[in-house]
């Protein structure tokens, strides 16, 4: 072929790499703009029990476009700004993952377009099939963030795991705080970027070496978000402390999975407080002792009424109580979620012990869940069918490695322990569902494609010698 029109070529695929994304996001940014949802307000309003950056960056663009105390709060020209932003870091997290890839293994050009097209299908679901209606790009939610944000942090740990570069070191490093202060989620890939440190250096055979490295990283993302988190409330609410509500999740599995008869456990100032929530709950069909049997209905009952216990119930009855109630344990300085924070720890330190069994089958099924929302929409049939989807991806990570396809395979580990974290720590408290799984639905289609294109390079170049 002419070198020219192979150049020209080359210059028309690199460039698409990049326009495509951007012209597809730019698309929907168009006609979708700012989606408003029911956790909207809590980020606009910048309430206590929310991560810093997010809220922070929405108050930013308020500044910046002078949006009023009379503007509409759910459609101003400041949330138009914000879905941009994150429209346009989806797009860049699809061509920089993309990019990568097609660097490192140089697959043909139509591979290279299936993965850059993989997380944009990945956004078309969950607008259409998931019935969302509009992307989480264009949501007013942290996952117009996070969900790009961890597809660039699980790439540049692949640089470091493959290269062990500082700069991919520095730039995982980097997303993996950003993806914590906003939303603390996003811990898994601390504990990713760990795994991949030690495994890096491993591979280059230093394994000594990578003490230094992983304190560095852990003390700069701990220490950064404790700060952040601290200054954050203490100038929007007066407050030097961390946001508050973290506990009301395990606090719901605790009251999903408890008996009347527990109330004996409970402090006894608190006492009455816990029978008011049990006994509405209790009254609605909405305890583990009402849901129906097997698995996806088990599945299904949890998730249903997860929100009806927490926030039409335990929350509401929680703020009604904390506002006239006294305490020996509430200080003058406390919110009103610290305040029920200190219920919701009491009440948690009561029931956990007594409740092991019954919390780790709820954690069981909400794992398995994970597993089938991380690949498929669950439905009954779908979830039988992602057993054996990832049955094949576990196969083609093996037949990688018995091809010495060791980068394919570094890569499908990489994806499945990002998955088995995530799943794992959402299971643990709270239920699974798109919302909190799609982050690594992209990474393991995309981690499935290399590992069948690179088998299926190497099975050709077998038989050509």
């Amino acid at each position: 072929m002419n070198k020219e029109y192979s150049d020209l070529g080359d210059r028309v695929y690199r460039y698409s790499l990049m326009a495509i994304p951007v012209i597809f996001y730019l698309v929907f940014w168009l006609i979708d703009k700012a989606v408003w949802c029911a956790d909207s307000a809590s980020y606009v309003e910048m309430h206590d029990c929310r991560e810093p950056l997010y809220p922070s960056l929405l108050w930013f663009f308020r500044l910046i476009f002078k949006v009023g105390k009379d503007a509409d709060p759910t459609d101003n020209i400041s949330l138009l700004a914000m879905t941009f932003v994150q429209s346009m870091l989806a797009a860049g997290a699809a061509y920089s993952i993309a990019a990568y890839l097609i660097k490192r293994f140089k697959p043909k050009k139509y591979i290279g377009y299936i993965i850059l097209a993989i997380p944009m299908g990945v956004s078309l679901i969950n607008r259409f099939v998931a019935a969302r209606s509009a992307m989480y790009s264009n949501s007013i939610l942290t996952e117009g963030l996070t969900i790009s944000i961890y597809l660039l942090a699980v790439r540049y740990m692949y640089e470091y795991l493959e290269e062990g570069s500082l700069k991919s070191l520095v730039l995982a490093t980097d997303f993996v705080i950003i993806g914590v202060l906003t939303r603390k989620q996003m811990f898994v890939l601390a504990v990713l970027l760990v795994i991949a440190i030690i495994f890096s250096h491993i591979k280059r055979k230093i394994p000594k070496k990578m003490i230094k490295p992983i304190i560095i990283v852990l003390f700069c993302i701990v220490s950064i978000d404790l700060l952040m988190d601290c200054a954050y409330n203490k100038m929007v609410h007066g407050v030097f402390t961390m946001h508050s509500e973290d506990n009301r999740f395990v606090t719901t599995m605790a009251i999903y999975t408890s008996e009347r008869e527990y109330v004996e456990y409970i402090e006894s100032e608190f006492k009455e407080l816990f029978l008011k929530i049990y006994d509405e709950c209790d009254e609605n069909g909405w305890l583990m002792h009402d849901s129906p049997k097997g698995w996806f209905d088990e599945v299904n009952h949890f998730s249903d009424n997860y929100d009806y216990i927490q926030l039409n119930t335990m929350e509401v009855i929680l703020l009604d109580a904390v506002q006239h109630m006294q305490s020996a344990r509430f200080t003058d300085d406390m919110t009103e979620s610290m305040k029920m924070d200190v219920i919701r720890a009491s009440f948690n330190k009561s029931l956990l012990p007594h409740e092991k069994a019954r919390l780790f089958k709820v954690f069981t099924n909400n794992v398995l869940a994970g597993f089938a929302d991380t690949v498929v929409k669950r439905t009954r049939i779908l979830s039988v069918a992602s057993i054996f989807i990832f049955a094949f991806y576990v196969l083609a990570m093996v037949m990688s490695m018995k091809a010495t396809l060791f980068e394919a395979a570094d890569l499908g580990a990489l994806v499945l322990l990002s998955i088995l974290g995530n799943v794992s720590l959402v299971s643990a408290v709270i239920f699974c569902q798109t919302r909190y799984t799609v982050y690594n639905m992209p990474l393991f289609y995309i981690a499935l494609v290399i590992m069948i294109s690179e088998y299926f390079r190497y099975k050709r170049k077998s038989k050509d010698v």
